[in-house]
């Protein structure tokens, strides 16, 4: 994610557009890496199910319940995983391994062995899945901060006001703006507001 230094010189169109260049570069890799990810657990998928091993009801199961779990913990979870967060994301993902372990062997009739093999694919799922899906929800918002604030948007307001409060943030903006760049974008009131709020904490009881 790009960080904007308040007490820096503000970057310039071209360094914000370099910067989203590499961001994007970043998202297709990570595309490539999520589909070669899915690539091989089909492939393992498939071949139990043409091995006659895994039924294709119970690949259905084992592949809904996997991407469904992984699509919540990756949208759901901060950005900043505590000690507390990691312990959570385990236990479910060790809960998903048990519900698709018994989901098959007991709801439908496979084979425990053939059960516990699928439980484990869907292990991996949710966690490749989740590990991914965070990586890319980063690379989104990235992309997202470092787009310019449009003059009709009421965060122009609150830009204004921050600027009024603290010469620092108004000698930053006119920087900006002397650089050719007028309109700051929703990463640098997202610093700007962080930084409102850090000055403002020692003095709050």
């Amino acid at each position: 994610m790009y960080r904007f230094d308040l007490y820096s010189e503000p970057p310039t169109t071209h360094d914000l557009n370099a910067a989203a260049s590499h961001i994007r570069s970043q998202r297709r890799r990570l595309i490539k890496v999520s589909c070669v990810s899915d690539a091989i657990h089909i492939l393992l998928l498939a071949g139990l199910y043409f091995a006659g091993i895994l039924s294709g009801a119970a690949i259905t199961v084992t592949v809904v319940l996997g991407l469904v779990v992984a699509v919540v913990l990756a949208a759901a979870t901060r950005d900043h995983l505590l000690f507390s967060d990691i312990l959570a994301i385990a236990a479910v993902i060790v809960g998903c391994v048990a519900a698709v372990i018994t989901l098959l062997a007991v709801g439908m009739s496979q084979g425990w062995g053939t059960s516990i093999l699928a439980g484990g694919i869907a292990g991996s799922i949710v966690l490749t899945g989740t590990l991914i899906g965070r990586r890319i929800k980063t690379v989104l918002l990235s992309l997202e901060l470092l787009e310019t604030i449009p003059y009709d948007d009421p965060a122009t307001e609150e830009l204004a006001w921050l600027c009024r409060q603290h010469p620092l943030l108004r000698d930053y903006r006119e920087q900006a703006a002397r650089n050719l760049r007028p309109h700051l974008t929703y990463g640098e009131l997202a610093a700007m507001r962080h930084w409102h709020q850090t000055q403002r904490a020692p003095t709050e009881p």
